[in-house]
């Protein structure tokens, strides 16, 4: 809902995806919108196609097919710019192992052309308590602490979509309490954020609502909040 009161336009619109590897068809019609301020949370078993699903969306693999597959009113992916628009955690951290939290950040800092990069990354490094091993290699950091830079590179250039997928797996304490905040914050600038789990209880207060994938499609799921 905008804050008109009038229903948002969708900033991601999927319909009918569809994606195969060999014979087997992991998304037969899976079909979801995300709407600016939305956080969605997808669950299904193992091997449901959940991260292949997050991978359609983050532009990393193509879909096999799909009637529909629009960013923010524009055809996905055609583009750079289109790209730049996602944000994605993984339950791989996605960082270079032999570069420190301070060069990683500022590796991916020029891909996406962020202004005042320096400020921006000392601000966030900041927030997530890392500023004093900002030097070391990513290496040398717990799972928490790398998965706390990592949540820094998918915000780090400010993006309208947040894909994150299975992003409390192996998280200390602080850590979580780190990405529940800025997930919020996220609802709160109307950035549209859908994450995948195994446990959606762990992110109940964090949801707008649930999807689950099952069969190769998407369906609604009711949980008591």
């Amino acid at each position: 809902m905008s804050k008109t009161g009038t229903p948002a336009a969708p900033l991601l619109l999927a319909q009918n995806v569809q994606k195969k590897f060999g014979r087997r068809k992991v998304l037969k019609s899976a079909s979801l919108q995300l709407t600016p301020g939305e956080c969605v949370i997808l669950t299904g078993e193992n091997g449901a196609g959940k991260s292949t699903l997050i991978k359609i969306l983050a532009g990393i693999i193509q879909a096999d097919a799909a009637d529909t597959l629009t960013l923010c009113g524009e055809p996905f992916p055609e583009s750079a710019a289109q790209r730049q628009k996602i944000g994605l955690v993984s339950h791989q951290p996605m960082l270079y192992n032999e570069l420190s939290a301070w060069e990683n950040l500022r590796f991916f800092a020029e891909i996406y052309a962020v202004p005042n990069a320096d400020e921006r990354i000392r601000s966030l490094l900041q927030r997530i308590g890392m500023e004093s091993r900002k030097d070391d290699p990513v290496r040398t950091y717990s799972r928490g602490m790398q998965q706390r830079v990592s949540i820094c590179r998918a915000i780090l250039h400010d993006p309208e979509l947040l894909l994150m997928d299975e992003p409390f797996t192996g998280l200390d304490t602080k850590s979580v309490q780190i990405l529940e905040t800025m997930i919020r914050e996220g609802k709160n600038d109307q950035k549209a954020i859908l994450i995948t789990t195994h446990d959606p209880m762990a992110a109940r207060q964090l949801a707008t609502r649930f999807l689950r994938l099952e069969k190769g499609q998407l369906v609604s799921q009711e949980f008591e909040l």
